[in-house]
Parts: C-alpha cells; sequence; structure tokens
C-alpha cells in the first residue's frame, strides 16, 4: 500500500521542478476557452473605478494611486490624519520572484493638504526594508515588521523621515515563506498588540516591552469589532474569531484545540465575483471554478476588517469586510451574536458588497478612516501568488495577458455612502488629555480606538476621575468598555469601579470586569474570600453563557481556592454548546497535563467503562488515523478532511462504522468543503477497536456525542460481509 505514492512521486518529479506550486499528478487542463477570456488592460485609476460595482447609495472613490505609492500592503491612519502606506516592492516582482531579496521596501507618509479627501503629498518614511510585512503606530514612532525583526522606528528631526530604528524583537516570523509568516501588530481593546503567523502578543508597560504567548493564527488581516473581540481568516476560510481572549489559552494550554478559539464564524465559502476568474492558482481542478468560469470559493481571502464607522447606514456597522483579490472583490459579511457566539452570512446572497471586472484589482488589506469611510489597498499587482505555490497553470495564465507586468502600480481607495463629502481630520495629537477622554463617546470607532491609544501613552492620571464617571455613567456601552481599558492601560483600575461593573445590565461589560478583577483576585488570594471574587464567583453560576465562560477563564488563576473547587465539583451538571464546556474547561484547570488538551471526558457524561474505551481509542487514532488526519484532528488540505467539528463525526454512528469497515471513495463534502479522496479499509480492526477509536473521536475535540459499542459494530459488519467496494457519499447518506 506504500509503493503507489511513492511511484506517483517518482512520476510527477517532472512537474514538481517545472513550478514550485504544482501537485503531483495532476493534469492542468485549461477549462476556460482563450477566446472567452477578456484582455486584462492596464486601466488608470479612473478607470478602474469604473468597473466596480457596489450596492446602491455606495461610492467608491480615489485617495491615492502611483506615482505617489506602488505596491502597498497595508495602511494606518495617524492622529492626524496622515496615512503610513507598507509598500511589498519586493514581492514577485516576476514568476520566479527576482530580486526578492533585494531590500526595496518601504514605508510612505501620505497627507492631504488641501482637505479635499485625495492625498497629494508623500514622504518616504522609511526604506531599505526587505520583504516587510506590516506597521503599527505607536507613540511618536511606528512599529515596523520586517521578518524576522521587530522595529521601532521614529522621525526625531521633525523632516517626516525616520532616523532612529531601535530593535525590539529578533523573532518576529521568518523569511523562508512570505506568505506564511509574522503578521498583524493589531492594538485591541485591551491595550496589546495582537498577531496572526505568531505564538506572541505584545505591550509596552512599565517602561519595557514584555509578551505573552497566544495560539498560532492565520493569514493575513485581523482587526476587533466595538467589544473588542479579535477576528480574522486564512485563504480558503473567509472569516474566524475568537469568542473568547486567546491569551487564555497561550498561557494554560498552548497547543489545545480549543473550539470557542479559532472559531469558524463564516460556514458558506461561496464567492460570487464579477467576472471569469481563469487566473486562481488552482482553476484547472473543477472544483474551483463554476460552469460560468467564475471563482466558486474562497481561495485568496485576507485583510479582514469590521466596519466600525459612522457614515455607512446603522445595520452595515460591526459587520466584517474580506477581500478576495483573485476574485476581484469584497466581501460583506453579516455578523450575528447566537448565545455568546458570532455567526455571519453574506449580506448580499449571490453577489458581493463590491466587485470588479478588472483582473488587476488586488485588495488585500481593508481599514477604517477618521471619516468614517471603508479604505481599500489595492496591491495592484498581477501575480500576487507567491512562487513556493504558483503552479504552471497560473503562470501561463499571467503571461498569456501580460500580468506580470507593471510592477509601479498601487491605489487606495475609499468607499462612502451617499450623500458624503470629505471630512477633514482633526489633530487629535494636540488634544489635551480631557479632550481626548471626550473622543471615548465618538460614534466612529477609529476616534475612540485613537483616543484610547493616545491616553494611555501619554499617562496622564488626572483623567483617572473622568474616566470612571464615563465607566460607571455612559449610556453607550462602547464608551464604557474603552474608558474600562483605558483605565487599565493607566493603570488605575479600582476594585469599587470592578464591582459596580459586574453589576452592569450589558454582559460586555461584565466580560470586561471580569477580565479587570483578575488582579484584584490575585492580590487577595491568600486572604479570607473578598467581595470582588465573591462576584466572580456568582457570575460563574449564574450569569449568561458568555459571562460565566469569562468568570471561569479568570478564576483560573484561583483554581486552588475552595470555592472553585465547590464548582469543579458541580461540572457534570452544566449544559451548553461544545466551545462552552471547553473554554469551562480550561478556565477551571480540567486541562490534561500530557496532551494539553481538553480532557473532554470529564465533561461529558461518560461512565467509566466508556472512558476507558475512549482511552483505548485515543491510542488506537494516533498508530492509524492521526497521520493522514493529524492529532488535532483538522486533517491535511488535499489529503484528508477534518474531524474536529465534521458533520460526519456528529452524524450516525453507522456511517462511520461503514467507513472505518470498507473505506470511502470521492467525492464528499466536509464541512462546505469538497474532498476527492479514497480512504482504505481499516476492517481489520476489531470490532472492539473501531468501537474504541470511534467512541474516542466522537468525544476528543469538543465533541461530547453518543459513544459507539462493539455489538452495533458486528451487527453492521454482518449486514455487509461480502461488500468488498468503498462506500460514496450518496451511498452513506441512505443511513440516518
Amino acid at each position: 500500500m506504500m509503493l503507489r505514492p511513492f511511484i506517483l512521486v517518482l512520476l510527477s518529479v517532472g512537474s514538481l521542478l517545472a513550478q514550485n506550486g504544482d501537485k503531483p499528478g495532476e493534469t492542468q487542463a485549461v477549462r476556460i476557452p482563450a477566446e472567452k477570456i477578456p484582455p486584462a488592460p492596464v486601466l488608470t485609476p479612473a478607470e478602474a473605478i469604473k468597473t466596480f460595482k457596489v450596492p446602491a447609495g455606495f461610492e467608491v472613490q480615489l485617495v491615492a494611486s502611483e506615482p505617489l505609492i506602488q505596491a502597498p500592503v497595508a495602511a494606518q491612519f495617524d492622529a492626524d490624519g496622515r496615512l503610513f502606506v507598507l509598500e511589498m516592492r519586493g514581492f514577485m516582482n516576476s514568476p520566479d520572484a527576482a530580486g526578492e531579496d533585494q531590500p526595496n521596501g518601504q514605508v510612505a507618509v501620505l497627507e492631504d493638504t488641501n482637505g479635499d479627501g485625495t492625498m497629494d503629498r508623500r514622504t518616504t518614511f522609511l526604506d531599505g526594508l526587505l520583504m516587510p510585512r506590516t506597521i503599527s503606530l505607536f507613540r511618536d514612532g511606528l512599529l515596523v515588521a520586517e521578518p524576522p525583526q521587530l522595529w521601532f522606528c521614529r522621525d526625531t528631526t521633525g523632516d517626516g523621515k525616520a532616523d532612529e530604528k531601535v530593535p525590539l524583537f529578533n523573532d518576529y516570523g521568518d523569511r523562508k515563506n512570505p506568505e506564511h509568516t509574522a503578521n498583524g501588530l493589531v492594538l485591541a481593546m485591551d491595550n496589546w498588540y495582537y498577531n496572526l503567523y505568531h505564538t506572541w502578543r505584545y505591550r509596552f508597560q512599565g517602561g519595557h516591552w514584555e509578551r505573552e504567548p497566544i495560539p498560532n493564527r492565520v493569514q493575513w488581516g485581523m482587526a476587533q469589532d466595538d467589544f473588542g473581540r479579535l477576528f480574522f481568516t486564512s485563504n480558503s476560510d473567509l472569516l474566524r474569531g475568537d469568542l473568547f481572549p486567546s491569551h487564555y489559552a497561550g498561557l494554560r494550554a498552548p497547543t489545545a484545540r480549543l473550539s470557542f478559539l479559532n472559531y469558524p464564524v463564516a460556514r458558506d465559502q461561496a464567492v460570487w465575483p464579477g467576472r471569469i476568474n481563469p487566473g486562481v492558482n488552482r482553476g484547472y481542478q473543477p472544483q474551483t471554478l463554476r460552469e460560468d468560469g467564475r471563482l466558486s470559493v474562497f481561495t485568496a481571502a485576507c485583510g479582514t476588517t469590521i466596519y466600525r464607522g459612522d457614515q455607512f447606514p446603522e445595520d452595515v456597522r460591526n459587520d466584517a469586510f474580506v477581500c478576495e483579490p483573485s476574485g476581484n472583490l469584497i466581501r460583506r459579511q453579516a455578523l450575528h451574536d447566537t448565545g455568546g457566539s458570532v455567526n455571519g452570512t453574506n449580506a448580499y446572497p449571490q453577489t458581493e458588497f463590491l466587485t470588479s471586472t478588472d483582473e488587476r484589482f488586488r485588495p488585500v488589506n481593508l481599514l477604517n478612516g477618521p471619516d468614517g469611510g471603508l479604505y481599500i489597498v489595492d496591491f495592484a499587482r498581477g501575480i500576487i501568488q507567491h512562487r513556493i505555490y504558483l503552479t504552471s497553470y497560473l503562470r501561463k495564465q499571467a503571461e498569456s495577458r501580460g500580468l506580470q507586468a507593471p510592477l509601479d502600480l498601487g491605489r487606495i481607495y475609499r468607499v462612502v455612502h451617499r450623500p458624503s463629502t470629505a471630512k477633514r481630520t482633526p489633530k487629535m495629537s494636540g488634544l489635551s488629555a480631557s479632550e481626548l477622554v471626550g473622543l471615548l463617546s465618538h460614534p466612529n470607532g477609529w476616534s475612540r480606538d485613537t483616543a484610547q491609544r493616545l491616553l494611555v501613552e501619554k499617562g496622564d492620571t488626572s483623567v483617572v476621575p473622568a474616566l470612571e464617571s464615563l465607566a460607571r455613567g455612559s449610556a453607550d456601552v462602547r464608551a464604557k468598555l474603552h474608558a474600562l481599558w483605558t483605565l487599565e492601560g493607566l493603570g488605575r483600575v479600582s476594585a469599587s469601579l470592578v464591582q459596580a461593573s459586574l453589576k452592569d445590565p450589558h454582559p460586555q461589560v461584565r466580560r470586561a470586569a471580569l477580565r479587570l478583577s483578575e488582579p484584584v483576585l490575585r492580590e487577595t488570594a491568600d486572604l479570607k474570600p473578598s467581595a470582588t471574587r465573591s462576584q466572580v464567583v456568582n457570575a460563574l453560576m449564574n450569569g449568561s453563557t458568555e459571562v460565566r465562560v469569562q468568570a471561569a477563564l479568570s478564576l483560573g488563576t484561583l483554581k486552588n481556592h475552595k470555592e472553585v473547587q465547590t464548582v469543579m465539583t458541580e461540572m457534570h451538571e452544566m449544559t451548553g454548546s461544545e466551545w462552552v464546556k471547553q473554554a469551562l474547561a480550561l478556565g477551571l484547570g480540567l486541562m490534561d497535563p500530557q496532551t494539553n488538551t481538553v480532557n473532554v471526558a470529564q465533561l461529558s457524561g461518560l461512565t467509566a467503562d466508556e472512558k476507558k474505551r475512549f482511552a483505548a481509542g485515543k491510542e488506537i487514532y494516533m498508530m492509524a488515523c492521526a497521520a493522514c488526519h493529524q492529532p488535532h484532528g483538522l486533517g491535511q488540505e488535499g489529503l484528508a478532511p477534518p474531524l474536529s467539528g465534521s458533520e460526519w463525526v456528529s452524524g450516525s454512528p453507522d456511517r462511520l462504522v461503514r467507513i472505518v469497515l470498507h473505506g470511502l471513495r470521492g467525492p464528499i463534502k466536509v464541512k462546505g468543503q469538497m474532498y476527492q479522496l479514497e480512504m482504505p479499509t481499516m476492517g481489520i480492526l476489531e470490532d472492539e477497536q473501531i468501537s474504541q477509536v470511534l467512541t474516542y473521536i466522537r468525544h476528543e475535540w469538543g465533541h461530547s456525542f453518543s459513544p459507539v459499542d462493539a455489538a452495533s459494530v458486528k451487527k453492521i459488519r454482518d449486514q455487509h460481509g461480502t461488500r468488498e467496494e468503498a462506500w460514496t457519499e450518496t451511498e452513506l447518506l441512505r443511513f440516518k
């Protein structure tokens, strides 16, 4: 059985040498006739805007373009409305990535000098960067990620150019793979900078930088909502998020697979471009393009942001926007809070928020602006797939339409809702601390975020009374949250404020108060039970789902105290979604010390015999299944579908028994994705062994589905004793 894959690898050596992204054994046939593929001329910005289609009431405006900028990948507005733009000029200057080792990356500062909403002045703040990844504002300078270096750069002479470049950390990603290395530097409401493809979060406190571990996240584009929850995306998965702060797992269970983290906010990955898309990396595969030649599912999702401005209609606010540069479009994903989780749906069924017929329109990042608009960073390159993954098919597509050039384009657009006029941004850097406190109630999230950052960086504690008043008395939950976290950033959160906030009617304020209670809990850890600790325990036992979970996470530092011990003995009575059980288990210390995974058997109500079956099944899984489906159950792209969160695992156990006994032949749909596979039979296993491994997968990774017994396996084995062929999806779905 091991010879066939080996032979396939030998036969495919030629194609592997031809292009790094080629897969062994694949035939890269062109599915769209050349005469049906429109040309891809280089359009001026004005011409490009004419190719955009947006919903009624919205308008796309040009903010900046070449020669002012080139190859932009990220941008941030500073407190005075200047736009810092990161240019990755060295990315894919040819299909062979020629010149990638040259330090030609730059950071530009763009200014609108006449207030008409269009940038008209450029200053090169920093140059000589080798494949820079991201930037973020900090104090009077800029954090710049140039893997593996993280720098703090600033202008000390007032000429707009950085003359100081201080190294902070030298392990911020690496240079092995430009698509898969550290990025992010998103300053969240809790005053920490969070990252993707990087297992640390950062904070400047007490005169020095500190960091804490967080779980790894992918891939490009992270944002927060009005409550400080983080959302992100990977290429083929348009939106995920952390229902609760990820650092709890980073500190207590860094390798655990927890379903309340990296939560699939978007389940449907279908995408609806405005043009045919032959130039996508796997366009030769039948499932990649629809019959009409348009991209069928997300393949390059990136640039996530949550719209938090005050210029769009109310129903758009706190929705997610995600770029799909391969499909030349931007998705608006409407978000809905449901019982503590967040789920999203396409706001425009079978179409998109913004589509373009320009093949060179490559939106790679989005950001909220000080004027309430949604800003689009357009990389404006024909080739956006790195050479490591570039297939021969895509290379031919690019060369046939001349997409490998030019390289000196770059655009930034703004989407506004009519009627709209350009608003000149106030210069917030010169505002007093008391004036900044007033902006924590601003309807635009950019203004609130910027005001909080400036207040924390100023360190002016004279505004503590005003902040406390806002946290206690504001009618706007967003203002309360910013006031609370600003006080945290200033180191001035009082026990009395925490206790008052724990009684707030809004669950998000109570959640924030629980996090802010943790220092108070630690300070009273060796004393008699404090009023704060009693309130936290009460929240755990009697709060809403999200509040209970946060209480458990916050109480994790006190898991040896008698109040928490009492709670732990009652865990078996707690009900709710699997992510709720996992989060409660993490907070209360119910983790497997050997594997750093949640010991779900402690929460699932398994009998003693079933727990033994679970443990035996785990050993079988690691020996027989983990090589393909992986120890974490997330599978491997192109080889094995995920078991964690799979509808096939949660469904009829009779189907699973048949798959193990006789094998499975694709195509099969798992979690919204089609898989072409040939899973061999494992019928050599005894009935008891099959019951054990299936009990394991139905109770691991947050699952708590009914166990499988040996008698059920024997019954199905006897029923199909003469069957030799593998099952298909259609056949299996007949069994309920």
